[in-house]
């Protein structure tokens, strides 16, 4: 099992398959991912029993994904419920309607998170933000 995975959090999975996909990018792939986003958002996500965990996606260095908050400064930090989540990682839930009715909370460059639907995309062609 990966270090990714928490036990409560959907999210967690999805969250994994990212990881797994930038692994398996090439190293242009990767490049590419890195010069269209170029910024490091940190999910903090809270399941149904008031728990919480952070997850650190890195767009700018080195394209991988950390649970925790990692060694790089995040750009964005996205705070939301584990079915949100799940739900804007798989195309359920759009990202600007998310923000506006406050299931999506954003600290630091909110322009920045326009740019997670190339990330989410990454996993799941059909996601759409």
């Amino acid at each position: 099992m990966s270090d990714l995975i928490v036990p409560g959090f959907k999210s967690s999975e999805l969250i994994n398959d990212l990881n797994k996909a930038f692994d398996q990018f090439s190293t242009e792939d990767r490049a590419k991912l890195i010069k269209q986003v170029n910024g490091v958002f940190q999910f903090v996500i809270k399941n149904d029993q008031g728990k919480e965990e952070v997850f650190t996606v890195d767009c700018k260095k080195e394209g991988k994904v950390v649970h925790g908050k990692g060694d790089i400064k995040a750009d964005a930090i996205l705070s939301l419920k584990d079915g949100d989540f799940v739900d804007l990682a798989t195309g359920k839930l759009n990202g600007q309607k998310a923000y506006m009715s406050g299931k999506l909370k954003i600290k630091g460059q909110i322009m920045l998170a326009m740019k997670l639907d190339n990330v989410f995309k990454a996993v799941n062609p059909t996601a759409k933000l």
